[in-house]
């Protein structure tokens, strides 16, 4: 009896949890040409994996906003590997709602064009990921403020 009661203990004590992915920034944003009358706009997501073991991301939730008007709703499911201890880079891509940015242009438009807008670009949105059958959310809030250097 002993022997499996220091067994379980060596074991508890071992068993180290699995921390939480950590999210870094989005670079490389960029606005594709246009496809099939969509404006598309791609961007990377970079995840920090702290744990030893492979996690792997599930679904993606994310908002992009300009001045307060969605641009971009990006809702996919994925199976994507973070590898352990390692940062990795999710890319995603979305079609820009044409509507919303034309009415994001008519306010803003002109002042874009001559450099005097300090119009931020908003990412709001989570990431699921599972790690031995446990899901866990990631929380983005991430906020590029130089919206012209992506309009090319």
């Amino acid at each position: 009896m002993k022997k499996y009661l220091a067994f379980f203990f060596v074991i508890l004590i071992g068993c180290k949890p699995i921390e939480p992915v950590e999210f870094d920034e989005i670079k490389n944003v960029q606005l594709d040409n246009l496809a099939d009358n969509k404006i598309k706009i791609s961007a990377d997501i970079v995840l920090n994996n702290p744990n030893k073991a492979k996690i792997t991301v599930t679904y993606i939730d994310l908002d992009i906003i300009a001045d307060g008007i969605p641009l971009v709703n990006i809702n996919d499911n994925l199976n994507k590997e973070l590898t352990g201890e390692n940062k990795s880079t999710l890319n995603i891509i979305g079609d820009i709602n044409v509507k919303n940015l034309e009415k994001f242009l008519n306010q803003n438009g002109i002042a874009i064009l001559l450099g005097s807008d300090k119009t931020q670009l908003k990412f709001i949105g989570e990431i699921e990921a599972k790690a031995y059958g446990f899901k866990e959310k990631i929380n983005i809030d991430f906020s590029l403020n130089n919206f012209k250097d992506i309009i090319r």
